[in-house]
């Protein structure tokens, strides 16, 4: 079983951070170097035979959707936010678009296991 608050927590941080930086160019690089550390993650974990650093692949599978979830959402805010004409209208639209996505990967990723 996954502990959910140990997914919920990092990852929701992470969009979060995104969602309230100001700065677009720089959002969206940190979005897409932490894009490149997930999927990274989600590699290792889908290659390991046995735990690594004390973690089972499945719970490093877990962390690293809701992470990859986060920074797609958090790329997707900072390019599109230039679109909306008030930033708390785009961060509620990306907030709704970031649950979104941790589902619908959670249901991809998660199937592997």
């Amino acid at each position: 079983m996954i502990d959910t608050l140990s997914v919920a927590l990092p990852s929701a941080l992470l969009f979060g951070a995104f969602a309230l930086m100001s700065d677009r160019k720089r959002g969206a690089f940190l979005a897409q170097g932490a894009l490149v550390v997930a999927v990274v993650a989600m590699f290792v974990a889908i290659t390991a035979s046995g735990t690594l650093a004390g973690l089972a692949p499945e719970r490093i599978a877990a962390i690293a959707t809701g992470l990859i979830a986060a920074a797609v959402a958090g790329m997707l805010y900072h390019l599109y936010l230039g679109r909306f004409e008030r930033v708390w209208a785009a961060r509620a639209v990306f907030s709704a678009v970031y649950l979104g996505l941790a589902g619908l990967f959670g249901l991809v990723f998660l199937s592997l296991f």
